[in-house]
């Protein structure tokens, strides 16, 4: 199951996000979310891992009508998070790497710094993809940044929360996507949270590059079906038919 939050844990990340450069931080990670997957009204979203509820909150406020679930493994930070979105979210307490959903249940999924803290990244990623119809993503800081992560890791390591994280790279995000899911297309886009030397040409490039603090990776899925026995749809085929074909040749009374 991987790391689950104490009620000090839970109280302390709560307090952090409070922080401006870091509630600024999450906006930022909100609003390159949805320019990844660009979810439409009405939709479904299931946020795996959704701690305090900041996430949500920000997609229901930039992005107003979606249908919005979150799930954590942690019952204190469930307990902020409610208090943080009242009935904009359906809250439920379980595990990201056996999820209580049934296949193709939300349009998108999403792991938002949720990887760092799970025992097993593979599992948390292929039942993300199963319970999404769309696509899935996946927001995480970036281990082998240009220097972003270790200027942030004061802030990020300074935090008991995330002396409990093991950070992945890009490259290592990639190739677990690649082995679970094959050759399924992948969009993704870096943020720097302090702008590199060269002015913004130079920041425009670097969001293209796997080089930022904070990465976000919008995987494309091929939905799957949940499909019956054969004998039992063969046989309520074979009965329907019969039944229509009962209605057009009645035999005549006569």
């Amino acid at each position: 199951m991987g790391h689950v939050f104490d009620f000090q844990e839970a109280g302390q990340y709560a307090q952090w996000l409070e922080m401006d450069r870091h509630s600024d931080a999450a906006e930022r990670q909100s609003q390159l979310m949805i320019k990844l997957i660009n979810p439409a009204y009405g939709d479904r979203l299931l946020d795996i891992g959704c701690g305090t509820g900041v996430t949500l909150a920000g997609m229901d406020r930039m992005k107003p009508g979606l249908d919005l679930t979150g799930l954590d493994a942690s019952t204190y930070m469930l307990d902020i998070a409610g208090k943080k979105l009242r009935n904009r979210a359906e809250l439920f307490k379980g595990n990201a790497e056996a999820l209580p959903f049934e296949d193709n249940a939300f349009n998108f999924a999403v792991l938002n710094l949720t990887l760092e803290f799970v025992e097993s990244p593979e599992k948390a990623i292929a039942e993300a993809a199963r319970v999404a119809k769309d696509r899935l993503y996946i927001g995480f800081f970036n281990r082998l940044s240009l220097g972003a992560v270790p200027s942030l890791g004061k802030g990020l390591h300074g935090n008991t929360v995330y002396s409990k994280a093991h950070f992945l790279s890009t490259w290592e995000v990639r190739q677990l996507i690649r082995g679970l899911l094959g050759k399924v297309p992948i969009s993704s886009r870096t943020i720097t949270y302090h702008p590199p030397a060269g002015g913004r040409l130079i920041g425009r490039l670097f969001r293209r590059l796997p080089y930022g603090a904070y990465t976000g990776m919008s995987i494309s899925l091929v939905p799957r079906f949940t499909t019956r026995p054969l004998s039992l749809f063969a046989e309520k085929t074979l009965s329907q038919n019969m039944s229509i074909g009962e209605q057009f040749f009645k035999p005549d009374p006569q």
